[in-house]
């Protein structure tokens, strides 16, 4: 998958489980300040990618601070090198 790809199926995530608008789901933006995500809203978005990516350990994505850091962590998932 490529990075657009990967970022593809974390936009339709942060938007499904965060009812953001799209554009707002940008590489740099935060989860907690621009995307306004609270620990429910994350813990969701956990149990979200899971159902796409398969498991997930939960320090995986407690770490991420924004979605680019989470589109890193599914890139180390599925095996990826950055393109």
């Amino acid at each position: 998958m490529s990075d657009e790809e990967i970022l593809a199926v974390v936009r339709e995530h942060c938007v499904r489980v965060l009812k953001v608008d799209p554009a707002r789901v940008t590489r740099e933006a935060r989860l907690r300040i621009e995307l306004d995500a609270d620990s429910l809203d994350l813990a969701e978005l956990h149990v979200s990618m899971e159902e796409t990516c398969g498991p997930i350990p939960r320090e995986t994505l407690a770490r991420a601070q924004t979605v680019g850091d989470l589109l890193e962590r599914v890139r180390e998932l599925v095996g990826e090198p950055a393109r």
